[in-house]
């Protein structure tokens, strides 16, 4: 745990949502950038039946590859700590070592956000509404199926490091 990160207070605890189990992971079996893609093929899909396209595409598709810059950066900043600490990164296979430098100094989710990133700047990029559409959806279930389960097996797993951590530090950004 950071210094830094030692005296935070508020902590908002969800021990008592916890998953009790046996299993050393967090129980996650769709792979988050999975659920992007197939977010991504279904608004793609109703486009072509119903298109509805951004009102002046032509000043938004510059945001598109922007977004996806900044993904990539905090993607491989992420991908990096999962090096260092020896984890590995599909959240259905054990952590060994709780993440809090990096990127996960601002945000405990930093893949998800560069794959929420990649989704908005497909749908600024391409110009279809239905593909910005589709994000809010997909966030609530990466939010509800996947954060969900990763942090009660954190909790499980890490105690009070991880709760101290979670007081400290936003979900998202």
């Amino acid at each position: 745990m950071n210094k830094s990160q030692s005296g935070c207070t508020g902590r908002n605890t969800l021990a008592d949502t916890a998953q009790k189990g046996t299993e050393d992971h967090a129980g996650v079996h769709f792979p988050p950038p999975l659920i992007h893609v197939a977010a991504l093929l279904c608004a793609m899909g109703i486009n072509e039946f119903f298109p509805l396209l951004l009102p002046q595409p032509e000043l938004l598709w510059w945001l598109g590859p922007c977004l996806f810059l900044l993904a990539l950066i905090l993607a491989v900043l992420s991908f990096r700590e999962f090096f260092r600490a020896r984890n590995r990164p599909p959240p259905n296979q054990p952590i060994r070592e709780l993440m809090t430098s990096g990127p996960y100094r601002i945000t405990r989710n930093p893949l998800y956000l560069s794959l929420a990133l990649i989704h908005g700047g497909i749908g600024c990029f391409a110009g279809v509404a239905w593909v910005l559409l589709s994000l809010l959806p997909t966030l609530l279930v990466i939010r509800y199926y996947v954060i969900a389960r990763e942090e009660a097996y954190l909790i499980r797993r890490f105690g009070e490091s991880y709760l101290d951590y979670q007081a400290c530090v936003r979900r998202w950004f």
